[in-house]
């Protein structure tokens, strides 16, 4: 059994997902991870016990030409390994993630998008609402399950998003 752990940055994997890639790894998967390498930047933090760290330049920026490469480079690792389960996060990293991943849903790989904070909030600026929100709605299409972190996400998801969601 394989997963494997994208997001935007190594640094967001070494903080909020270790616990869950050696609970992974305990239940006899091999976790491999998928992010821009900025640990140099962050003085002490470090993935260890994966299979593979591949380095995928995500730009935070979701109008960066850039991510085009990020995205090709994302969807030969997906396309050329057979994982069971594909949890991404933050905004782009899950975005990209999810696009890339569309051909291994159909052939039974579950896609975890775990939302940190939306972007779009009560009291987000009606520019975050209208760049964000459609395409997280968009994106739920193509989710098997959503994780939120706090509540006013989890209410809006479970009311307007098209996938199982969770709190």
């Amino acid at each position: 059994m394989r997963a494997l752990f994208v997001a935007t940055v190594q640094s967001h994997i070494a903080q909020f997902h270790m616990g869950a890639i050696s609970l992974l790894k305990e239940n006899g998967y091999e976790v491999d991870v998928a992010a821009k390498n900025n640990l140099k930047e962050k003085n002490g933090l470090e993935i260890q016990g994966v299979h593979q760290i591949f380095n995928v330049p995500f730009e935070r920026s979701p109008f960066s030409l850039k991510n085009i490469d990020a995205y090709n480079k994302l969807k030969k690792i997906i396309d050329d390994r057979e994982y069971d389960i594909i949890h991404c996060n933050t905004p782009v990293g899950g975005i990209l993630t999810r696009l890339a991943a569309r051909k291994k849903r159909k052939k039974g790989c579950v896609v975890i998008y775990t939302a940190h904070g939306f972007h779009f909030y009560k009291g987000a600026s009606k520019k975050n609402w209208l760049i964000f929100y459609p395409i997280e709605k968009a994106m739920s299409c193509i989710t098997d399950k959503l994780i939120t972190i706090n509540k006013e996400d989890y209410l809006l998801a479970k009311k307007k998003f098209s996938c199982p969601v969770y709190h």
